[in-house]
């Protein structure tokens, strides 16, 4: 039994959808307003240019239509550009045919062809998740949103869900599918241009997987990741904030990014700033394992009522200082896997900006000296900053000296034939392999140690250039133990006590 209905899709899913629900229903008698060819089982086709024809089919629908009768107005646009007075009779037999068993089916290329007041009394149904979305199915006009909103899904009579992403905070109380059907809607709308995604797994649930690799994603953290990880990412988080702040300040002391984009619109010479969408599945057991990740993803709700970033919870919500909306539920459409497995593998999208590096030495290659500009003798990482400094000693005349510690094996002797090749002439250089040799104090001098403790205070104390690679005991570390427990096993890989950062040391 056919109802009212309206299908909304490109043409050829609509037609594929017509002929399955028509012929499950072979004894209905069908009437057609539209156009086309193609050979659905229908009694008449009135062209609705034609709008006397077309009016004397609905007169008789409202006469008096046999049960079993179906008005079908094929691709709405079309028919109401022809003749807008189809909108006040079609709605009358989709309110009352019903009783007498007569039945409305529409088609529309899009949502927004169909008029509010004749979706009262019509089910919706898109073809299928591009359907909901209004996306052709070659994929060509994908990412034309930039207003932050998109279908969750569809209601219990099939119409759009629409969530609109809150600046600030938002939680999630649906099934995996319904969140996953949330975002990809997002994504699928949206360019990095305008909206792009961290995921944090704080379960090993693995719900962000179907998206990570999609190129509006900035990074995605499971508790695969070590401690040293997770720390990063708090910086790089920090410097996410600061590096907002910095561009709207430099840009022209804008109070927020809804001015600074007022700008862009106007005509002003600024670069986009994409939205941050940071998802966090699982707070409860990543705030356990990290109790400072709350503190800064509050920190990134406060901030982002100005600076576009917005914290989505799902599967447990910790407290917050906040009230925190919910996005609506809908049920996804039939497709959402086929949708999951293709669309963030889509390309041109844009790319997001790279929020976390990887760590130094998280590829295995080794970094050697024709890799790097002259003078630098390794790498800097500065996640907070979201980049990579190079490493150059500059040794001055307060600060004089330098030394390498760590435990055997962590590359102090080939840190010292590095700094050797990059110095050239040594003549006013002492390096010494090892404590406890003479030293010269008129020259500079630099020596390995295996603890801080082996290290001359005058030395400590004038440090130009200080290298911590791996320690047989991080609290024994110059900079900080945390940041020393945290440093791997891997030579040549430690702590910049400049920088207070960790560095990665080139071969020579």
């Amino acid at each position: 039994m056919i109802r009212n209905f309206a299908v909304v899709g490109p043409g050829q899913a609509t037609r594929e959808r017509l002929t399955a629900a028509l012929a499950a229903a072979p004894d209905m008698a069908v009437y057609r307003i539209g156009r086309g060819a193609d050979p659905l089982p229908v009694s008449a086709t009135f062209d609705p240019a034609d709008q006397p024809g077309c009016r004397s089919l609905l007169d008789w629908f409202e006469r008096g239509a046999p049960s079993g009768a179906v008005l079908l107005v094929d691709d709405w646009a079309l028919c109401f550009e022809q003749d807008p007075e189809l909108v006040r009779t079609v709605e009358w037999v989709a309110a009352f045919g019903p009783a007498r068993g007569v039945q409305v089916v529409v088609t529309a290329r899009k949502w927004a062809d169909l008029p509010e007041r004749l979706r009262r009394h019509l089910h919706g149904e898109p073809t299928d998740f591009l359907a909901l979305h209004g996306i052709q199915a070659d994929l060509s006009d994908m990412w034309q949103r930039d207003d932050f909103r998109a279908a969750a899904g569809v209601d219990d009579r099939g119409w759009p869900v629409h969530l609109q992403l809150e600046i600030g905070g938002a939680v999630h109380r649906g099934s995996a599918d319904q969140l996953l059907s949330a975002l990809l809607g997002l994504m699928a709308t949206h360019s990095a241009e305008h909206l792009q995604f961290l995921f944090v797994d704080g379960t090993g649930s693995g719900i962000f997987e179907p998206l990570s690799f999609a190129s509006q994603v900035a990074y995605t953290l499971t508790p695969a990741a070590d401690d040293a990880t997770v720390l990063r990412l708090l910086d790089a988080l920090a410097g996410e904030l600061g590096r907002r702040q910095e561009i709207l300040h430099k840009a022209g002391n804008f109070r927020n990014l809804a001015d600074y984009r007022e700008a862009v619109r106007n005509g002003a010479p600024l670069d986009p700033i994409a939205d941050l969408l940071i998802c966090v599945d699982g707070a409860a057991a990543l705030f356990e394992r990290e109790p400072l990740f709350h503190e800064h993803v509050v920190m990134m709700m406060r901030a982002g009522r100005t600076l576009g970033l917005h914290v989505l919870y799902s599967g447990g919500v910790p407290e917050t200082p906040y009230e925190l909306p919910e996005w609506p539920l809908a049920v996804p459409t039939y497709d959402l896997v086929e949708m999951l497995e293709l669309l963030p593998h889509a390309p041109g999208a844009g790319t997001a900006h790279e929020i976390m590096l990887p760590p130094l030495g998280h590829d295995g290659k080794p970094l050697t000296l024709d890799m790097l500009p002259p003078g630098a003798l390794g790498v800097v990482d500065k996640p907070y900053e979201h980049r990579r400094d190079v490493l150059v000693p500059a040794f001055t005349t307060e600060l004089r000296h330098g030394a390498i510690v760590g435990a055997p094996g962590t590359g102090k002797s080939t840190t010292l034939r590095t700094l050797a090749t990059v110095l050239g002439d040594l003549s006013a250089y002492q390096l010494l392999d090892g404590p406890g040799e003479p030293l010269d104090p008129q020259r500079h001098i630099v020596v390995t140690a295996r603890t801080w403790d082996q290290v001359p205070p005058f030395i400590r104390d004038s440090l130009a250039f200080g290298i911590e690679l791996r320690l047989d005991d991080p609290n024994t570390s110059l900079i900080n133990p945390r940041s020393a427990a945290h440093v791997p096993i891997l030579p040549g890989i430690g702590l910049s006590v400049r920088d207070k950062a960790a560095v990665q040391i080139a071969l020579p």
